[in-house]
């Protein structure tokens, strides 16, 4: 009877202590989360950040190469709809340009592409029909950001509402094409973990060791004039970035296309500024007295030391639409400070004002 007892309590006590370990088990709430985050890809993000209809972005296209009428997130979201023009009813505006719609749902359409918004490269951007107001915030500040608080503000759930004819003027403000849109319409949350992704980990010049620009004048609301402008210090390109080690990723990386000097070979004559635009934002006659030649500047040198935000941002996101296709290019801080040293060097890349033809 003893003998039964005792096991009869040890039996309980066992018992009790598989009930105890169960009770003990955590399950992480956000485990899906930091997973989904772990999974994201940065780069994909980049090419959505700028032109998130991208058709390397991941989508299933239609058979003119755009993303399928059932890409969205809402199957009811047509993303041509939203990344062409469409016009208003009763209202009377110059017909913007193929694709300005996009401009109200892309993120650098409001946040530029160093993230800045009014306050960086798009000081210089003009508020018009077709293109909203560049946006007061810092999207680099989200990088100290808990990736769930980010996944949930670019996700907007009930922000702007999906409407093409409420979103062609940005000079409007009853029409609400200057709010956050609803991505969760839009994006799927894959995409937008790589959104996430991107702003918190894509190499950037957060730290200011990429490059140092500078603002001239005021960014005004609504800026109907562009007068303000920006400026790059060329002299402190990659800050204490390694030449050498930047010219052996050129040539390991870039050289196929943009050649030795960065002037293009027979197949890709490398990026070219458009006449009057030398350095930051500024153009000819476009605002206040500024270095702003109407020489036309050729070559991938003088586009990163004259347009170095917007190289900083095509070398990691790709170049869409571009012939021969500029693919994205795997990079971290460290090497895009060695290659932004190596382009300051004007001898080994030079401004030309000459474009190398094609055979």
């Amino acid at each position: 009877m003893k003998t039964i007892n005792k096991s009869m309590l040890l039996l309980g006590l066992f018992t009790l202590v598989l009930q105890s370990c169960t009770h003990e088990i955590y399950v992480d709430p956000l485990a899906a989360s930091k997973a989904a985050y772990e999974n994201a890809d940065a780069v994909n993000g980049a090419k959505l950040f700028s032109n998130f209809q991208n058709i390397e972005a991941g989508w299933p296209l239609d058979a003119a190469g755009w993303p399928d009428v059932t890409a969205a997130a809402d199957p009811t979201i047509n993303i041509k709809d939203i990344a062409t023009y469409t016009a208003q009813t009763g209202v009377t505006t110059p017909v913007p340009a193929p694709q300005a719609n996009r401009n109200f749902y892309a993120c650098a359409g409001c946040h530029a592409v160093d993230g800045m918004g009014r306050d960086g490269t798009g000081i210089s951007k003009k508020t018009a029909a077709n293109q909203p107001q560049m946006a007061a915030s810092h999207l680099r500040d989200t990088r100290g950001w808990d990736p769930v608080k980010l996944f949930d503000a670019i996700k907007g759930v009930g922000g702007r509402q999906i409407d093409p004819t409420k979103t062609v003027n940005g000079l409007d403000l009853t029409l609400g094409g200057q709010t956050h849109p609803d991505f969760s319409k839009i994006l799927t949350d894959d995409k937008i973990w790589d959104l996430v992704k991107w702003l918190k980990e894509g190499v950037d010049n957060t730290n200011g060791d990429l490059y140092s620009m500078s603002t001239v004048g005021a960014f005004t609301v609504p800026q109907t004039t562009i007068a303000p402008y920006a400026l790059y210090d060329n002299t402190k390109m990659g800050s204490d970035g390694d030449y050498a080690a930047g010219v052996a990723f050129y040539t390991a990386k870039c050289v196929v296309c943009h050649a030795f000097d960065g002037l293009g070979t027979t197949n890709s004559n490398g990026p070219v500024l458009i006449a009057g635009q030398t350095n930051g934002t500024t153009s000819a006659g476009s605002g206040p007295a500024g270095p702003a030649p109407t020489t036309k500047m050729y070559g991938v040198g003088a586009y990163m030391r004259y347009k170095t935000a917007d190289g900083v941002f095509l070398i990691q996101s790709g170049k869409f639409g571009t012939i021969p296709w500029m693919a994205a290019t795997p990079i971290n801080q460290q090497e895009m400070k060695d290659l932004l040293k190596a382009f300051s060097d004007k001898a080994r890349f030079p401004d030309a004002t000459v474009k190398r033809a094609n055979p």
